[in-house]
Formats: structure tokens, C-alpha cells, sequence
């Protein structure tokens, strides 16, 4: 049996309880540190390791306390950096579209030329484009709506960068220049031109959106009009006389549109010629320069309310064409396609 000499050499006594200051430092305290744990108002990972390994060393809890103070500041000090850099034009906006209204996506299309943000951009909608027609269109009736415009400043703009640009030549479309326009080109030459391309590109966004928002292709064919879902009967209708439905469907969005616009450079692109033009007398208009002659003619109010107040639904169909109304407005077809053929101005 050891002494109890030998025994606090050791670092214990049995019968007294002693420990060693040695035997303090290799064996603490385990009830007294859960109880410190315990006392804590918060027992994170870190600290409990150092209370139960040594459960008096308020120094070492201090550094940790510090070092947990640190990352919290640290934190709070970037979150002002953080809130700055969230973009503030994050948020949709809203748009008044023929009566409906419409949220819109504030970020650039990445696909499209570079240009102002949205918001900015649409600011150059035209200004009767919030007017209803005196009732709740549908989606389908506001997106035609917007369509239409778009095809008319398309058109415009490629007329305008025709005349006041030749080095780009006929071939160059509308986003083409509205690119360009985009990135500041061109700009103090033709203000014509910038003016018609910031209502293209802002129509055009809005077209997008609304094409998006009906889960359409964003992007339409060629003929710049969303494809339509035709029933199977007015598509027997146009197959029965050999005529392309889809065809005969832009045709007839191509010419309601030029007559809309008022504008007798539209029209002339889409008209077949001879024009027939019938009423109290019988002439036909053979060329453009006869075409500019007759505007008043051509583009009369009635002709002009006609073509609005089509739909394709109800058009008549026929071997010569597509009637419009009671036969003021036709369309016919011949070997370059589908083309405004006749009027009845009586």
C-alpha cells in the first residue's frame, strides 16, 4: 500500500480528497464545467469544447467571445455594400396596353442589341396605345393590336433609314438600324431616324413581353405576326382553293395594318398592281407614282374603318381572294402571293 507521501507524490489523497495543483491541470472538473455550460447564454460549438476541456479559463472564453464579436461586425459592416449592389431597377413596372394592363420584365433582353432598360425605352410607346376600344379585349385582340404597330414602325423605320442612309442599302432592316442606333451611332445625322427607332424598339420590348406572357415564341416568322391557331374548318376553307392558310393569314395582317397606319409608303408595299379601284366609275392604278396621286382615294375613311373592323375569322374566301366587309377591301392572290388587289370607294 502506497503512503500517503507517495500518494500526493502521485498527485491524489484517498482520504482526504487532495489533488495535486498537476493533478488539477490533467483531470478538471467535469460536474463544475457542465454547470458553467449550462449557465451560458448561448453554448456555441466552439465554447463548449474549451469549458469542458478547462472549465476555468475565463481568458480563453473571452478570445472566443471576441472572435464570434468580430464576425458579427464584420457581417453588419458589408451588409450596407450588399443592399447598394442589389440593382434598383429590379422591381417590374407596369404598362396600359388598349385598355389592359400588363407587368413587364425590367432587365434587357440579353438576346437583343444593347439598349436603355426597359423602362426607360418604353417611354417612347405612342401615346394613344393605353386607349381601350369600349371593351375588355382579350389578350389575343390586345397582342394583334400590338403587332400591328410594331409592323408599321418597322416598316417606317426601314423607309426612313432607306432615304437618309442609302450606304446601308435597301437590305437592312429595322433592328439592324435600331442596333446601331442603340450603341450611338448615327444619331446627330438623322433625327428622323432615332425617333422612329426609339418607338420600334420600345413597341418591340412590349411585344415581347406580351408574347411572353401568353407563352408564345418571343420571336415571330419573317412576316412579323405571332402564328395564329386557325380552326380546322377556315383552314379546309383556304386549302380547298389551294391557298397557304398561314399565308393568306399574314397577307391579310400586313394589309390592316398599312391601312391603319395612314400611311400611303405602307400601302404601297403591300399592294398588287393593277390596283382595281371601282365606285361611279371603273381605273386602275398601275404604279406607285399613280398610287401617291390617289392617295385621298385609296386611303378614305370608310376603306380605313373596313380594314380595322376585319377579322380574319370572317373574311369571305374565294378563287380570287379574301374579301374584306361588304366588298370594299379585297385581297387577292397571284404568283408573287397574297397582295391588296381592289377597292369599291362608291
Amino acid at each position: 500500500m502506497l503512503t500517503n507521501v507517495e500518494m500526493m507524490e502521485a498527485g491524489s489523497c484517498q482520504r482526504c480528497g487532495f489533488r495535486s495543483s498537476a493533478s488539477l491541470e490533467r483531470e478538471p472538473d467535469r460536474d463544475q464545467s457542465r454547470w458553467l455550460a449550462r449557465k451560458l447564454p448561448y453554448r456555441f460549438s466552439s465554447f463548449e469544447a474549451e469549458v469542458y476541456t478547462e472549465p476555468i479559463n475565463f481568458l480563453r472564453m473571452e478570445a472566443a467571445m471576441a472572435r464570434f464579436t468580430a464576425k458579427v461586425l464584420g457581417l453588419l459592416a458589408w451588409l450596407p455594400v450588399f443592399l447598394c449592389a442589389a440593382p434598383g431597377h429590379a422591381d417590374p413596372f407596369f404598362v396600359r396596353v388598349y385598355g389592359r394592363t400588363y407587368k413587364i420584365d425590367p432587365r434587357y433582353p440579353t438576346s437583343e442589341p444593347k439598349g436603355p432598360k426597359p423602362q426607360e425605352a418604353m417611354k417612347a410607346l405612342p401615346s394613344d396605345l393605353a386607349k381601350g376600344p369600349g371593351f375588355k379585349p382579350s389578350h389575343e385582340q390586345v397582342l394583334a393590336e400590338v403587332e400591328e404597330r410594331v409592323w408599321i414602325a418597322r416598316t417606317q423605320l426601314d423607309e426612313a433609314s432607306e432615304k437618309t442612309t442609302p450606304s446601308r442599302g435597301a437590305g437592312t432592316n429595322a433592328t439592324e438600324v435600331t442596333g446601331s442606333l442603340a450603341a450611338g451611332a448615327e444619331q446627330s445625322r438623322s433625327p428622323e431616324v432615332q425617333k422612329l427607332s426609339d418607338r420600334h424598339r420600345a413597341l418591340y420590348l412590349l411585344v415581347r413581353e406580351l408574347r411572353g406572357s401568353m407563352d408564345l415564341p418571343v420571336r415571330t416568322p419573317e412576316a412579323g405576326f405571332s402564328r395564329p391557331k386557325l380552326s380546322p374548318e377556315i383552314e379546309a376553307d383556304f386549302r380547298s382553293l389551294n391557298f397557304d392558310p398561314l399565308e393568306a393569314y399574314y397577307s391579310f395582317r400586313r394589309v390592316k395594318a398599312a391601312f391603319r397606319s395612314n400611311d400611303i409608303q405602307l400601302l404601297a408595299r403591300v399592294i398588287h398592281y393593277p390596283l382595281v379601284v371601282t365606285g361611279k366609275s371603273r381605273r386602275s392604278i398601275r404604279n406607285r407614282d399613280q398610287l401617291m396621286a390617289a392617295k385621298e382615294t385609296v386611303l378614305n375613311p370608310r376603306l380605313r374603318e373596313v380594314a380595322a373592323k376585319s377579322t380574319f375569322e370572317t373574311v369571305f374566301v374565294r378563287d380570287k381572294g379574301m374579301m374584306l366587309g361588304e366588298g370594299e377591301v379585297w385581297i387577292t392572290h397571284d404568283k408573287a402571293g397574297f397582295g391588296l388587289g381592289a377597292i369599291n370607294v362608291e
